[in-house]
């Protein structure tokens, strides 16, 4: 049997001109191992998916970024003027470039929900530094959805394609303490149907202590509502654009990979892995961490086996 390794992250940081980007490192002793990068949903940090990226450290040197408005980084942000993710496009390509530069190899991006839309974009901005991506779950809605975001937006009107916004920015920000924060999200809203070690791992990485002593959300509410309601992407043209190879899980129940999306990116890669997992929902990585192990695992192989 295989032993895993189940290292502690090294916590590093990576400066730009405006502040820096802080990412968690695992497996980083050996210069052979396969360099991926893996970018969280909105809302979250690298930390939430420790449980799965701590089982990959024996093979892969893994780094996984806090992105801009979440957990330890600390690159400004402004709600008001916030309209798409190319900013998070930017930040990843910069990201990458160091990562490619660090190892001398080109990157394997992974991501989870918006973090899988802009390994999408900066697959298809950068490519000379992108090997692949595994994608699960990730943020890909139709033209029309864009623009009945920017509609309800423009008019200030509430629901409807901005609920996900509205419900963001009521999210309660300060508790007591962390264990008092697991406590009141295992088995309630969005943590349902996480295990606790998933929620211990968002709260350790996603928290600040404030100088009362309490704990706080280091993403913002206002920031993660402004992410939801920024749709100004044209995340079709990044599939079209996509020239790497790729993986795509996605779920059975509340996908936000929606149609006609899995079925463009197949053709843009016809040797891809596409599934939709009987009985995910949107929280495919913390419902089956280990099946998004294996597909990572698997999407390496292919990789290797195709260069050789």
């Amino acid at each position: 049997m295989k032993t895993v390794v189940r290292e502690t992250p090294a916590r590093r940081s990576l400066p730009l001109p405006d502040g820096a980007i802080s990412y968690l490192e695992w497996g980083h002793d050996d210069p052979g191992k396969t360099p991926i990068h893996f970018a969280h949903a909105n809302g979250f940090n690298g930390m939430t998916y420790a449980p799965i990226l701590a089982t990959l450290a024996d093979e892969f040197h893994v780094r996984a970024w806090d992105a801009r408005g979440h957990g330890a980084t600390t690159l400004p942000t402004d709600p008001a003027k916030h309209r798409n993710w190319y900013i998070y496009r930017d930040d990843l390509i910069a990201a990458i470039e160091d990562f490619a530069k660090t190892t001398g190899r080109k990157i394997i991006l992974a991501g989870h929900s918006m973090g899988g839309a802009m390994s999408v974009m900066a697959a298809a901005a950068r490519p000379d530094l992108v090997r692949g991506l595994v994608l699960i779950d990730p943020v890909m809605t139709p033209a029309s959805f864009r623009m009945l975001v920017t509609l309800y937006r423009l008019t200030g009107r509430r629901g409807g394609p901005l609920s996900l916004a509205d419900g963001a920015e009521k999210r309660r920000a300060v508790f007591p303490d962390r264990e008092t924060m697991v406590d009141r999200y295992e088995g309630r809203g969005a943590f349902r149907t996480w295990p606790r070690d998933f929620i211990e791992a968002y709260v350790a990485g996603g928290t600040k202590t404030r100088e009362d002593g309490q704990v706080e959300l280091s993403c913002a509410p206002s920031w993660e509502a402004a992410n939801f309601r920024a749709h100004g992407h044209n995340i079709g043209k990044a599939v079209r654009n996509l020239h790497v190879p790729f993986a795509l899980l996605y779920a059975e129940h509340g996908s936000t990979c929606r149609t006609p999306f899995p079925m463009l990116l197949k053709r843009r890669d016809p040797k891809a892995h596409v599934a939709q997992v009987p009985g995910a929902t949107h929280f495919l990585p913390m419902e089956f961490p280990k099946l998004v192990a294996e597909e990572i695992r698997a999407f390496r192989d292919r990789l290797e086996a195709e260069e050789r």
